[in-house]
């Protein structure tokens, strides 16, 4: 891992070991001066050359938000401790090495990166400024839309150095950092949580692995909570409360419904969310679609709670039972 080394004796910048000199004007006489990408040496750049980005990724119906990533440049040379005076820089997409990296990639079997959409990436200011009397200049951000980006992509960011005023070299090895950019699923980690408590559920009908509401945790869409129906099936409405075991903004529920099954599949549920698990506080009322994959419900707004429940009231189809695959939250 690259690392800076600062002398603490005298304070220089030093890349290599070696021995510090005196104040003196910075100048590019000195031959040694260079500017170069403090993300591309940072401590969070792997072995083998990259940073990796998580957004977390916007449920359907939430509002876009930008996650904002910092850069900066730096210069360093033996001797030197300031600019003496402001030095522009300008960064850039620097696609210049694209097409070598995703050949290797291929050659090793991996996959190969995907240029980030203008419609997820923005860099609204390109230029930052060494001041006069600095090593660093201020950060300056690009963005990412955590609403427009999509997961299972392999989005990389090649930034770097286009240019620097006052004549001074660029230190190629070091001007482009390279940023992959992975979408992060919003729900929440479920591995504490466990059932409250619940109405109904079928015990024993659905065999020894199937239908209690311990199954809408266990991340697996094959099983299922049901309420119950063998020798006696009680009517509508069937809930299910879950407990978190930490207090949590919720900003809405995550519901996948029973694979391939449509009649007495959810339709409209109530959403409740509690601090103790008694006193209960609605946080909406929405309609689950007859469809595989799992559905996000966005809160009109974020609901402090340790516990949620789930209210079916009604359902597709005819039927006193319901059933669902799995719950979680985001």
């Amino acid at each position: 891992m690259k690392k800076l080394i600062i002398n603490s004796l005298c304070g220089c910048l030093l890349i290599a070991t070696g021995s510090c000199k005196k104040d003196k004007t910075f100048s590019k006489e000195g031959g040694d001066v260079k500017i170069y990408m403090s993300q591309a040496v940072s401590n969070l750049v792997d072995d083998n050359g990259y940073t990796t980005i998580s957004v977390i990724q916007r449920a359907t119906g939430q509002a876009d938000s930008l996650f904002s990533f910092d850069v900066n440049a730096y210069f360093g040379g033996s001797g030197y401790l300031h600019a003496p005076g402001d030095v522009q820089i300008t960064f850039q997409l620097d696609y210049s090495k694209w097409d070598s990296i995703n050949k290797a990639r291929t050659t090793a079997g991996l996959p190969v990166f995907e240029k980030i959409p203008d419609s997820v990436f923005s860099f609204p200011t390109t230029t930052a400024v060494i001041k006069n009397g600095s090593n660093i200049s201020e950060n300056i951000a690009f963005k990412i839309s955590s609403g427009k980006i999509q997961k299972d992509h392999n989005y990389m960011i090649p930034l770097g150095i286009a240019s620097v005023s006052g004549g001074y070299a660029i230190n190629t090895q070091k001007s482009t950092a390279l940023f992959i950019v992975k979408a992060e699923d919003p729900s929440l980690d479920r591995t504490n949580w466990t059932i409250n408590e619940f109405d109904s559920q079928e015990a024993s009908g659905e065999g020894p692995n199937n239908g209690r509401a311990v199954f809408v945790l266990d991340g697996n869409t094959s099983t299922f909570w049901t309420s119950q129906w063998d020798g006696f099936e009680p009517p509508l409405p069937h809930h299910v409360s879950i407990d978190m075991h930490a207090t949590i903004a919720l900003n809405g529920v995550i519901i996948t419904r029973r694979q391939n099954v449509t009649n007495g599949s959810p339709r409209a549920f109530n959403v409740d969310v509690s601090m103790d698990g008694s006193t209960w506080k609605a946080a909406g009322t929405y309609e689950l679609a007859a469809v595989n994959p799992k559905q996000f419900f966005l809160f009109a707004a974020p609901m402090s709670a340790r516990y949620f429940r789930i209210t079916v009231t009604t359902v597709w189809g005819v039927a006193n039972s319901t059933f669902l695959s799995e719950i979680g939250a985001f």
